[in-house]
Protein backbone atom coordinates (compact mmCIF):
# COMPACT_ATOMS: atom_id res chain seq x y z
CA UNK A 1 0.00 0.00 0.00
CA UNK A 2 1.20 2.93 -0.88
CA UNK A 3 0.79 5.93 0.99
CA UNK A 4 1.61 9.59 0.88
CA UNK A 5 3.09 12.23 3.80
CA UNK A 6 3.77 15.99 3.98
CA UNK A 7 6.40 16.53 6.89
CA UNK A 8 7.10 20.00 8.22
CA UNK A 9 10.75 20.46 9.64
CA UNK A 10 11.74 23.43 11.81
CA UNK A 11 15.22 24.40 13.06
CA UNK A 12 15.91 27.57 14.93
CA UNK A 13 19.53 26.07 16.70
CA UNK A 14 23.12 26.56 14.90
CA UNK A 15 23.54 25.56 11.19
CA UNK A 16 19.78 25.27 10.64
CA UNK A 17 19.78 24.26 7.15
CA UNK A 18 22.55 21.31 7.60
CA UNK A 19 20.16 20.02 10.31
CA UNK A 20 17.13 20.41 7.97
CA UNK A 21 18.73 19.04 5.27
CA UNK A 22 20.25 15.94 7.74
CA UNK A 23 16.88 15.29 8.88
CA UNK A 24 15.94 14.50 4.79
CA UNK A 25 18.70 12.58 4.66
CA UNK A 26 17.84 10.46 7.18
CA UNK A 27 14.71 9.25 5.90
CA UNK A 28 15.78 8.83 2.59
CA UNK A 29 17.90 5.95 4.30
CA UNK A 30 14.44 3.42 5.09
CA UNK A 31 13.66 1.74 1.83
CA UNK A 32 10.68 1.92 2.62
CA UNK A 33 10.66 5.65 2.25
CA UNK A 34 11.18 7.94 -0.77
CA UNK A 35 11.63 11.37 -0.56
CA UNK A 36 9.35 12.80 -3.53
CA UNK A 37 9.97 16.51 -3.54
CA UNK A 38 11.34 19.62 -1.14
CA UNK A 39 10.02 22.55 -0.60
CA UNK A 40 12.33 25.59 -0.60
CA UNK A 41 13.53 26.52 3.01
CA UNK A 42 11.49 29.57 4.41
CA UNK A 43 13.30 31.95 6.96
CA UNK A 44 10.79 33.89 9.66
CA UNK A 45 12.33 36.30 12.41
CA UNK A 46 13.78 34.54 15.35
CA UNK A 47 10.75 34.82 18.31
CA UNK A 48 11.75 34.11 21.74
CA UNK A 49 8.76 34.09 24.43
CA UNK A 50 9.21 34.30 28.27
CA UNK A 51 6.69 31.38 29.14
CA UNK A 52 5.43 30.83 32.47
CA UNK A 53 2.02 31.70 31.69
CA UNK A 54 0.12 30.33 34.81
CA UNK A 55 2.15 33.15 36.81
CA UNK A 56 1.40 35.99 34.34
CA UNK A 57 5.23 34.90 33.01
CA UNK A 58 6.93 36.17 36.17
CA UNK A 59 10.86 35.24 36.14
CA UNK A 60 12.30 32.31 38.02
CA UNK A 61 15.96 31.52 37.79
CA UNK A 62 15.63 29.20 35.78
CA UNK A 63 13.24 31.52 32.98
CA UNK A 64 16.81 33.36 33.70
CA UNK A 65 19.25 30.84 32.48
CA UNK A 66 16.91 29.91 29.40
CA UNK A 67 16.69 33.41 28.31
CA UNK A 68 20.27 33.56 28.60
CA UNK A 69 21.11 31.10 26.44
CA UNK A 70 18.05 31.61 23.69
CA UNK A 71 19.71 35.23 23.14
CA UNK A 72 23.42 33.91 22.99
CA UNK A 73 21.88 31.86 20.15
CA UNK A 74 20.54 34.32 18.02
CA UNK A 75 23.14 36.58 18.38
CA UNK A 76 25.46 35.32 16.17
CA UNK A 77 23.30 33.36 13.42
CA UNK A 78 23.38 35.75 10.60
CA UNK A 79 20.53 33.91 8.92
CA UNK A 80 18.38 35.46 11.79
CA UNK A 81 17.86 39.14 10.81
CA UNK A 82 15.37 40.18 13.55
CA UNK A 83 14.63 38.87 17.14
CA UNK A 84 11.48 39.32 18.95
CA UNK A 85 10.87 38.49 22.47
CA UNK A 86 7.12 38.27 23.83
CA UNK A 87 5.32 36.69 26.53
CA UNK A 88 3.29 33.62 26.35
CA UNK A 89 -0.18 33.92 27.47
CA UNK A 90 -1.97 37.14 29.18
CA UNK A 91 1.06 39.22 30.03
CA UNK A 92 4.43 40.09 28.62
CA UNK A 93 6.38 39.76 31.96
CA UNK A 94 5.21 40.43 35.51
CA UNK A 95 8.26 40.51 36.81
CA UNK A 96 10.53 38.11 39.10
CA UNK A 97 8.67 35.56 40.83
CA UNK A 98 8.98 36.00 44.50
CA UNK A 99 7.66 33.04 45.49
CA UNK A 100 10.37 31.32 44.13
CA UNK A 101 12.56 29.75 47.32
CA UNK A 102 15.22 27.14 45.78
CA UNK A 103 16.92 29.92 43.54
CA UNK A 104 20.89 29.18 43.92
CA UNK A 105 21.25 33.88 43.80
CA UNK A 106 23.60 34.71 46.68
CA UNK A 107 21.60 38.14 46.86
CA UNK A 108 19.76 40.13 44.42
CA UNK A 109 23.44 41.62 43.07
CA UNK A 110 24.13 38.05 42.55
CA UNK A 111 20.86 37.55 40.61
CA UNK A 112 21.06 40.87 38.36
CA UNK A 113 25.21 40.38 37.56
CA UNK A 114 25.10 36.79 37.30
CA UNK A 115 22.08 36.05 35.84
CA UNK A 116 19.80 38.89 34.06
CA UNK A 117 23.09 41.31 32.67
CA UNK A 118 24.14 38.49 30.49
CA UNK A 119 21.13 38.35 28.44
CA UNK A 120 20.60 42.13 28.59
CA UNK A 121 23.86 42.48 27.01
CA UNK A 122 23.03 40.08 24.59
CA UNK A 123 19.81 42.23 23.39
CA UNK A 124 21.71 45.62 23.58
CA UNK A 125 24.99 43.90 21.50
CA UNK A 126 22.57 42.09 19.20
CA UNK A 127 24.24 42.87 15.80
CA UNK A 128 20.27 42.99 14.57
CA UNK A 129 17.06 44.83 16.19
CA UNK A 130 15.11 43.26 18.98
CA UNK A 131 11.41 44.31 18.89
CA UNK A 132 9.53 43.75 22.38
CA UNK A 133 6.12 42.78 21.35
CA UNK A 134 4.26 44.11 24.92
CA UNK A 135 0.67 41.90 25.58
CA UNK A 136 -0.47 42.81 29.53
CA UNK A 137 1.84 44.51 32.24
CA UNK A 138 5.43 44.44 31.60
CA UNK A 139 6.30 45.19 35.17
CA UNK A 140 9.19 45.04 37.34
CA UNK A 141 12.19 42.96 35.86
CA UNK A 142 9.56 42.52 33.11
CA UNK A 143 9.69 46.43 32.06
CA UNK A 144 13.20 46.50 32.39
CA UNK A 145 13.07 43.26 29.62
CA UNK A 146 10.71 45.44 27.17
CA UNK A 147 13.46 48.52 27.38
CA UNK A 148 16.01 47.32 26.24
CA UNK A 149 14.58 45.99 23.30
CA UNK A 150 15.45 48.36 20.43
CA UNK A 151 11.50 48.81 19.26
CA UNK A 152 8.25 47.81 20.73
CA UNK A 153 5.04 47.12 19.70
CA UNK A 154 2.78 47.03 22.41
CA UNK A 155 -1.32 45.92 22.52
CA UNK A 156 -3.91 48.51 23.51
CA UNK A 157 -4.49 47.33 26.90
CA UNK A 158 -0.29 46.47 28.13
CA UNK A 159 1.33 48.78 30.22
CA UNK A 160 5.17 49.23 31.47
CA UNK A 161 5.11 49.89 35.51
CA UNK A 162 8.27 50.38 37.88
CA UNK A 163 6.37 48.11 40.57
CA UNK A 164 9.43 48.37 43.04
CA UNK A 165 8.26 50.78 45.37
CA UNK A 166 5.38 48.57 46.43
CA UNK A 167 7.84 46.26 48.14
CA UNK A 168 9.96 48.74 48.83
CA UNK A 169 12.92 48.30 46.68
CA UNK A 170 14.30 50.36 43.69
CA UNK A 171 13.63 49.97 40.11
CA UNK A 172 16.44 47.51 38.91
CA UNK A 173 17.88 45.73 35.60
CA UNK A 174 18.75 49.48 33.88
CA UNK A 175 14.95 51.01 34.13
CA UNK A 176 16.55 53.71 36.29
CA UNK A 177 18.18 54.67 33.03
CA UNK A 178 15.39 53.80 30.83
CA UNK A 179 12.81 55.86 32.13
CA UNK A 180 14.12 59.27 32.52
CA UNK A 181 15.75 59.08 29.22
CA UNK A 182 11.88 58.72 27.76
CA UNK A 183 10.25 60.74 30.25
CA UNK A 184 12.41 63.27 31.67
CA UNK A 185 13.76 63.07 35.23
CA UNK A 186 10.67 64.33 37.69
CA UNK A 187 8.07 62.49 35.38
CA UNK A 188 10.06 59.20 35.44
CA UNK A 189 10.61 59.63 39.46
CA UNK A 190 6.84 60.19 39.90
CA UNK A 191 5.52 57.00 38.15
CA UNK A 192 8.40 55.06 39.62
CA UNK A 193 7.75 56.18 43.16
CA UNK A 194 3.90 56.00 43.02
CA UNK A 195 4.20 52.38 41.43
CA UNK A 196 1.56 54.06 38.12
CA UNK A 197 1.32 52.06 34.99
CA UNK A 198 2.61 54.12 31.94
CA UNK A 199 -0.04 52.92 29.51
CA UNK A 200 0.20 51.98 25.79
CA UNK A 201 -1.29 55.30 24.98
CA UNK A 202 1.50 57.01 27.06
CA UNK A 203 4.13 54.85 26.08
CA UNK A 204 3.23 56.03 22.45
CA UNK A 205 3.53 59.91 23.81
CA UNK A 206 6.94 59.17 25.42
CA UNK A 207 8.21 57.30 22.56
CA UNK A 208 8.59 54.28 24.54
CA UNK A 209 6.20 52.39 21.93
CA UNK A 210 6.92 52.35 18.45
CA UNK A 211 3.18 50.91 17.09
CA UNK A 212 -0.09 50.20 19.20
CA UNK A 213 -2.43 47.65 17.92
CA UNK A 214 -5.40 46.16 19.20
CA UNK A 215 -4.59 42.77 21.38
CA UNK A 216 -5.89 40.24 18.51
CA UNK A 217 -3.47 42.13 16.19
CA UNK A 218 -0.74 42.40 18.49
CA UNK A 219 1.00 39.20 16.86
CA UNK A 220 0.28 39.46 13.24
CA UNK A 221 1.42 43.05 12.85
CA UNK A 222 4.85 42.28 14.91
CA UNK A 223 5.33 39.63 12.47
CA UNK A 224 4.34 41.53 9.66
CA UNK A 225 6.69 44.64 11.31
CA UNK A 226 9.76 42.15 11.87
CA UNK A 227 9.62 41.02 8.00
CA UNK A 228 9.75 44.17 6.63
CA UNK A 229 12.59 44.76 8.22
CA UNK A 230 14.59 41.88 7.51
CA UNK A 231 14.01 42.75 3.73
CA UNK A 232 16.83 45.35 4.90
CA UNK A 233 20.07 45.85 4.57
CA UNK A 234 21.65 43.82 7.47
CA UNK A 235 24.31 45.81 7.97
CA UNK A 236 22.96 49.17 8.07
CA UNK A 237 20.60 47.84 10.70
CA UNK A 238 23.28 46.87 12.81
CA UNK A 239 25.89 49.64 12.51
CA UNK A 240 23.07 52.14 13.02
CA UNK A 241 21.70 50.26 16.22
CA UNK A 242 25.56 50.20 17.33
CA UNK A 243 25.81 54.05 16.44
CA UNK A 244 22.86 55.03 18.46
CA UNK A 245 22.98 52.64 21.70
CA UNK A 246 26.91 54.49 21.47
CA UNK A 247 25.50 57.66 21.30
CA UNK A 248 23.64 57.82 24.71
CA UNK A 249 27.25 57.56 25.98
CA UNK A 250 29.13 59.42 24.04
CA UNK A 251 29.40 63.14 22.53
CA UNK A 252 28.03 64.79 19.49
CA UNK A 253 31.86 64.80 17.93
CA UNK A 254 32.22 61.07 19.45
CA UNK A 255 29.33 59.82 17.09
CA UNK A 256 30.48 62.29 14.57
CA UNK A 257 33.48 60.47 13.87
CA UNK A 258 32.33 56.98 14.25
CA UNK A 259 30.06 57.69 11.28
CA UNK A 260 32.66 59.00 8.93
CA UNK A 261 34.59 55.56 9.99
CA UNK A 262 31.47 53.54 9.82
CA UNK A 263 30.33 55.00 7.08
CA UNK A 264 33.80 54.26 4.73
CA UNK A 265 33.70 51.06 5.70
CA UNK A 266 30.14 50.28 4.59
CA UNK A 267 30.75 52.52 1.05
CA UNK A 268 30.98 50.46 -1.89
CA UNK A 269 30.35 46.82 0.14
CA UNK A 270 28.26 44.55 -1.85
CA UNK A 271 25.25 45.71 0.11
CA UNK A 272 25.80 49.04 -1.10
CA UNK A 273 26.43 48.52 -4.57
CA UNK A 274 22.97 46.24 -4.55
CA UNK A 275 21.28 49.08 -3.06
CA UNK A 276 22.37 51.91 -5.27
CA UNK A 277 21.96 49.47 -8.56
CA UNK A 278 18.13 49.05 -7.00
CA UNK A 279 17.56 52.61 -6.79
CA UNK A 280 18.46 53.00 -10.21
CA UNK A 281 16.83 50.10 -11.02
CA UNK A 282 13.08 51.37 -9.66
CA UNK A 283 12.87 47.90 -7.75
CA UNK A 284 13.29 46.43 -4.20
CA UNK A 285 16.87 45.54 -3.50
CA UNK A 286 17.62 41.99 -2.64
CA UNK A 287 19.87 41.35 0.01
CA UNK A 288 20.06 37.56 0.59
Amino acid sequence: MLNTIYIALGSNIGDRQYYLDSAIEALAVYDDIEVMQVSTYINTPAVSKITQPDFLNAVNEQLVWDFQNATESVKDDSTIKVVIIAGEGRGFCAGADLSERKASWKGSKDALIRGYKPFFENIVNMPKPVIGSISGPAAGIGAAIAMSCDLRIMSEDSYILSVFSNIALVPDGGLSWYLPKYMGYSKAYEYAIEAKKITAEECLKYGIANKVVSSDKLESKTLEWAKKLAKRSSQSLEHTKKLMRESLAVSYWDTFQNEAEIQNELTASSQNREAVKAFLEKREPNFD
